[in-house]
């Protein structure tokens, strides 16, 4: 959402500092001013008060912990689980063969080079152009239901690996050697180039004005493309995927919530891996999935992730555009009105910006709290990296909450524009003239979805931080008092989640 300012700004006197305070009090805050409904057309009535329904979800998220203190009582081992090999099964064998996977990757890598094509070269309107709908819509929330629910979809059809990849077959075939340098990635480094650019897509989805415009979308994507064949080309494909690549990075966290996933039980013969079925959010446990400790910028990451989200839901409230209006009125009297319509950007990329920060902030406060309580503040540089990964439920709960309606409603556009992708009036597959079906969700049913998600993603947190309290001190009772503070920082995000989800759907 891109604030909007009226057409005439009156001056305002000296409360400006004021005003401005108040921009980032209520960012920690929050009170629930009047909001508008932006997905449905009608108003929907709670059966119950929302405090109700605040207050049951932060009890329910509570109770869990109380359950795990009193059931858990011993280390869970993270690698070892329940799992099925689907391989076993000829149908898995059937969908996990190369023949199989290269079509699909083929595919997909096709439809991304049809997405840039339309975007370049297709109508401009986003309602007849099949790369507004694929790129908001089907390949950042659809891909992430189906990368957090079932398994790592993005590793198999990312179109940046697949051509770098087919690339990289072409040179050896025709010149020997590998295409890239593979020069040494600074450690220093970490995932700082991911968390940049999910931070320019974040701010191009939500602040960007040009987010509807198909030419503009696929340009940015074909600079994206470029910076990233880069980053192969210096570093190598695998490494690039692993720290710059920032999609890589998020659908990689959420496919640790899936029930399927890939393992190579021996290093040395990677050809011989399994497709295993498993407990949901189980590869989330450090050491489930790879024995290297979460880094300090992985939680970064994972945090940036958490609060730009949160920040998208909160543009929608009335509580953002009465603080973002203050905030515009400070800068005009700051800057004499000099800054004109930049002041708009400014106010959208300090919101933005402001999230990160203070989700940063209070999970480190929160942190300090858990190695004060097990009296060992040297802790805090291991504890606040290995615990990030219970927070990753949570990023998905919200995720999936907040994108539900958009993916219902606007992502039948899909149907249509598959038949049409460049808006020349084809109709390829005889969808063409299909309507969006606009009744196919409604605001109750997103209410209700919503509330059950965030707090199963809240207790699964839950499960995992407290795992991995056992595992580090390695003695019950120090476990349950370090995860007093995390306990309170899930219970207040949990109230905070389902109020604001609430606002476009009650107000």
């Amino acid at each position: 959402m891109v604030f909007k300012a009226p057409p005439t700004w009156g001056r305002f006197g000296g409360e400006a500092f004021n005003k401005c305070a108040l921009y980032f009090f209520t960012l920690f805050f929050f009170a629930p001013f009047p909001a508008e409904a932006h997905a449905f057309g009608q108003r929907y009535d709670l059966p119950l008060p929302l405090w109700m329904f605040i207050w049951g979800g932060a009890a329910a998220v509570f109770l869990s912990f109380i359950v795990m203190a009193l059931f858990v009582r011993h280390n869970p081992p993270p690698g070892i689980y329940p799992r099925y090999n689907l391989l076993k099964n000829p149908l898995g064998r059937l969908l996990a063969h190369p023949m199989t996977t290269s079509l699909v990757r083929l595919v997909f890598t096709a439809l991304f080079v049809l997405i840039i094509a339309t975007g370049f070269w297709g109508h401009q309107s986003p309602l007849k152009n099949l790369t507004i709908v694929m790129v908001w819509v089907i390949a950042w929330v659809g891909l992430a239901f189906i990368c957090a629910l079932l398994g790592n979809f993005w590793a198999l059809i990312n179109p940046w690996n697949a051509l770098f990849s087919y690339a990289e077959s072409a040179k050896r075939k025709l010149f020997g050697g590998d295409l890239s340098f593979n020069a040494t990635y600074p450690s220093a480094l970490g995932h700082w180039p991911a968390f940049i650019f999910f931070l320019a897509f974040a701010w191009l989805e939500i602040n960007w004005s040009g987010a509807s415009s198909p030419s503009k979308v696929a340009t940015v994507l074909t600079v994206y493309s470029l910076i990233t064949f880069m980053g192969m080309l210096i570093y190598g494909r695998t490494t690039w995927l692993k720290y710059g690549e920032c999609f890589s990075v998020v659908y990689s966290l959420f496919a640790r919530f899936a029930i399927t996933e890939i393992r190579v039980p021996n290093e040395n013969e990677p050809e011989k891996f399994e497709w295993n079925l498993r407990p949901p959010g189980i590869g989330l446990r450090f050491g489930s999935i790879a024995d290297e400790q979460p880094t300090f910028t992985l939680m970064i990451f994972a945090l940036l992730l958490l609060s730009t989200v949160t920040y998208d839901g909160f543009t929608e409230t009335g509580m953002f555009k009465q603080v973002a209006l203050n905030y515009y009125y400070f800068i005009q009297e700051v800057t004499g009105g000099g800054l004109g319509s930049a002041g708009i950007s400014l106010v959208d990329t300090s919101g933005l910006i402001s999230f990160p920060l203070m989700f940063v902030g209070v999970y480190l406060l929160f942190i300090w709290q858990i190695a004060l309580i097990g009296n060992d503040l040297r802790s805090f540089k291991n504890l606040a990296p290995l615990l990030v990964l219970s927070i990753v439920p949570i990023s998905i709960a919200y995720h999936l909450s907040h994108y539900i309606s958009l993916l219902a409603i606007e992502g039948q556009l899909v149907i249509k524009l598959l038949s049409d992708p460049f808006g020349y009036g084809w109709d390829l597959f005889g969808t063409a003239s299909y309507k969006t079906d606009i009744a196919l969700i409604n605001a109750k049913f997103v209410w209700f979805f919503s509330v059950i998600l965030i707090v199963i993603g809240h207790i699964v947190a839950v499960y995992i931080a407290h795992a991995e309290a056992l595992n580090y001190y390695g003695e019950r009772r120090r476990a349950l008092l370090s995860q007093i503070p995390m306990i309170v920082l899930m219970v207040g995000y949990t109230m905070l989640s389902l109020w604001i989800i609430a606002q476009p759907i009650v107000s």
